[in-house]
């Protein structure tokens, strides 16, 4: 099963990715084209015809001020360049989130949980700095800050 990422028709996405679908199944018409090439002159014509359209459409892409304003990051454009899927690259790099996600939520817990002990600690000993433990706990309180 294959997902395909759908952009809206009226962003600047969403036009280049209908043109380039245009584009590609021009490709795909040529490649039948030259496959099934009888050598006649209607055949080349219309070969003539469909290379043609490509190179229009490639220029039309190329010159498009929209596609000028889209950045798109080296790694993905390397990644598909080496003929791997760009939707894989996705999934991993929000794999590779999720993990840092749940990593340095880990880490915020053990540091709340140890600035808990500690002031619980420091409130035991010296009772007089108990409003000032209190304090530091209240501005670094996450829960409050959400």
């Amino acid at each position: 099963m294959t997902t395909e990422t759908r952009f809206d028709p009226d962003t600047a996405l969403g036009n280049v990715q209908n043109e380039l679908s245009d584009i590609i199944e021009t490709f795909v018409h040529l490649g039948v084209q030259v496959h099934d090439f009888q050598g006649t002159e209607e055949a080349k014509l219309g070969l003539a015809n469909n290379i043609n359209k490509v190179v229009s459409e490639l220029e039309k892409l190329s010159d498009k001020p929209d596609l000028k304003s889209i950045a798109i990051p080296l790694d993905i454009i390397n990644y598909v360049e080496d003929g791997r899927n760009p939707d894989i690259y996705t999934r991993e790099f929000v794999e590779v989130v999720r993990k840092l996600n749940q990593y340095l939520n880990g880490k915020s817990l053990a540091l709340q949980n140890f600035r808990n002990t500690l002031g619980a600690a420091i409130k035991q000993e010296f009772p007089e700095l108990a409003d000032q433990v209190d304090d530091i706990k209240a501005r670094t309180d996450l829960d409050d800050k959400k």
